[in-house]
C-alpha cells in the first residue's frame, strides 16, 4: 500500500514539474516574440549621436504608403537635434524632414502639390511642399520594376505636428490625386518614431543645460 501511495506522490511531483516547466516555455517564447517583434520595428528607426558635437539624428527608413502595379510611394524623415546656432526661442522646437518618394510608370497628378493630412479625423495641413519635379529613373529601376520616373517632395513637421503625430491611431494623407489610407503597421511605426524623436529631443535640451 505504501509503494502504491509512494509511486502516486512522485507521479504527482513530476506532473507539476513538467507542468511548470512548460509554463516557462510558453512564458519565454512568448517573451521573444515580444522582442523580436520590439526589435523588427526598432530597426525602422535609427538614432546616432555624434560624439563631438553631441547632435543627435533620428532616422525612419523609407515605408511603403502605397503599393500599385503601376505607382509606388515611400515616405522617410530625418531629425537632427541639439544642433549649435539656435537661439533661445528655437529650443524648443524641432524640425524633421520629410521626403514623399513617387516611382512611376506613366503619369501621376500632383496637383497643386499641397499636402493634406487626416490624422484621426484631425486636419494636419502643409499647404503647398516642395519638389515635384520629375526625373528619369536608371536602367536597374526599369528593368526591375518598370518604374520609369522619380519625384520627390519635401515637408518640414515641427513639434506640434509630431506630438499629433506622436497619437496617431488613423492616417489619411492626400496630394493631387493620390489619397492613400495609411496601414496600420506603418501608422504604428510613424507613431514610434514621433515618439522617439520628442524623447531624444528632451535628452538634447538636457545636456545643453
Amino acid at each position: 500500500m505504501r509503494s502504491i501511495l509512494a509511486c502516486v506522490l512522485l507521479l504527482t511531483i513530476a506532473g507539476s514539474i513538467f507542468f511548470v516547466a512548460g509554463q516557462e516555455r510558453q512564458q519565454e517564447k512568448k517573451s521573444a516574440a515580444q522582442t523580436s517583434d520590439a526589435k523588427s520595428t526598432s530597426d525602422q528607426i535609427e538614432v546616432k549621436t555624434d560624439r563631438f558635437s553631441g547632435v543627435i539624428t533620428v532616422k525612419l527608413k523609407p515605408q511603403v504608403i502605397l503599393e500599385k502595379p503601376d505607382h509606388q510611394m515611400t515616405i522617410d524623415i530625418e531629425t537632427k537635434l541639439g544642433e549649435k546656432g539656435q537661439l533661445d526661442f528655437e529650443k524648443d522646437d524641432v524640425t524633421a524632414k520629410v521626403w514623399f518618394r513617387s516611382l512611376y510608370k506613366g503619369s501621376v497628378d500632383f496637383g497643386d502639390h499641397e499636402l493634406h493630412l487626416l490624422i484621426d479625423g484631425k486636419p494636419l495641413n502643409h499647404g503647398k511642399i516642395s519638389g515635384g519635379d520629375a526625373e528619369a529613373t536608371d536602367e536597374n529601376m526599369r528593368k526591375q520594376r518598370g518604374f520609369r520616373l522619380s519625384t520627390f517632395f519635401v515637408a518640414i513637421f515641427n513639434r506640434r505636428d509630431l506630438e499629433q503625430l506622436g497619437k496617431a491611431k488613423n492616417i489619411e494623407m492626400r496630394l493631387g490625386s493620390i489619397e492613400p489610407m495609411l496601414s496600420q503597421p506603418v501608422v504604428s511605426i510613424l507613431r514610434d518614431y514621433a515618439n522617439q524623436v520628442l524623447a531624444q529631443h528632451k535628452i538634447a535640451r538636457e545636456r545643453k543645460q
